[in-house]
């Protein structure tokens, strides 16, 4: 087995390349100046983690809003990320703080993201309450006012409640979805690694199929590698990107999600920022300008029957 396609393994295993990133191949320009510097959480960069958890009755935890703006609403544990703070420490801390439960994150189940003033991503988990205690209003804090486990009829009729927002329902829809199909028709299980990153970037990892061969692009500049894009978090943009700087035509490109997500966020300044890593599809012949990249042929057979699997759909966590 070669090496790109080890590394191509240990990625469809959930384990990106090692760190840190020597250098971005490709830099997606976005029109607003914020985005083209270093990010730092709560400057230009805002992340969001929420939670969908459910117990055995398929009730979910829902959270009585206590801000000013939103008090008395209800939704779902959620918050933002505080500095030298990783996504998994976030969602534990925001689950302990609004629901008075300890959660153990098992997958992220949802990716969103936009680029409208800054970067702004919310990251949504699935897991299983491990311990602790429901909070009720006489625990009243700044946090929450109380948690309460509700049927999803009665939240999606607003029985007795008022939601803070209406997606609510679309983020208990999909994690509900994903715990209800069968284990063979879901994404493997997607928890951040923890490694650093200074900007936002994809990692483009670019499958060609043609007849019975598999071929993966490279970037061949210093040592081999799966091109990185700096500057967006949107899957579209990256591959825009790609076309325009790589191929002498635009392609047709099939999404099929990502493979694995990379954050640590400390130390904070310097390390804030998200690599998304893309498995995308091509079944077109596009010939390539750039004399730094190639197709690399994939001849292991078990590398080949594993990125079958995952193009399949619902077998990787959908890019935003």
């Amino acid at each position: 087995m070669s090496e790109i396609e080890r590394c191509l393994g240990s990625l469809l295993a959930g384990s990106p390349p090692s760190v840190p990133v020597p250098k971005y191949d490709f830099f997606f320009k976005a029109p607003a100046k914020t985005h083209q510097r270093p990010l730092v959480l709560k400057d230009n960069l805002s992340i969001i983690v929420a939670a969908v958890i459910f117990d055995q009755e398929e009730r979910v935890v829902l959270i009585q809003e206590a801000k000013a703006s939103c008090r008395g609403r209800w939704y779902l544990p959620a918050g933002r990320i505080e500095p030298n703070e990783t996504l998994q420490e976030a969602i534990q801390r925001e689950v302990l703080e609004e629901t008075g439960l300890e959660f153990q994150p098992s997958t992220v189940v949802w990716v969103e993201s936009n680029h409208l003033f800054g970067y702004w991503m919310r990251f949504t988990f699935v897991g299983c309450i491990t311990g602790g205690r429901l909070k009720t209003l006489e625990e009243a804090d700044k946090e929450s006012l109380q948690a309460r486990w509700m049927s999803i009829e009665d939240i999606q009729g607003q029985v007795g409640i008022r939601l803070r927002a209406h997606d609510v329902m679309y983020l208990i829809q999909t994690a509900l979805a994903y715990l209800q199909r069968d284990a063979s028709q879901r994404h493997t299980p997607i928890m951040p690694v923890l490694n650093p990153h200074k900007h936002m970037c994809i990692r483009v990892i670019l499958i060609k199929r043609l007849l019975d061969e598999v071929h993966i692009l490279l970037c061949m500049e210093d040592k081999p590698h799966f091109p990185i894009i700096k500057g967006t978090s949107i899957a579209e943009e990256a591959l825009r990107t790609l076309d325009k700087e790589t191929f002498s035509a635009s392609n047709g490109y099939f999404l099929r999600g990502l493979l694995c997500i990379e954050h640590l966020g400390r130390p904070h300044g310097s390390a804030d920022g998200v690599c998304l890593n893309l498995l995308a599809v091509t079944d077109f012949q596009r010939d390539l300008k750039n004399p730094n990249y190639m197709w690399h042929n994939i001849a292991n057979p078990e590398i080949k029957t594993a990125l079958h699997n995952r193009t399949q759909q619902y077998r990787s966590l959908k890019c935003p």
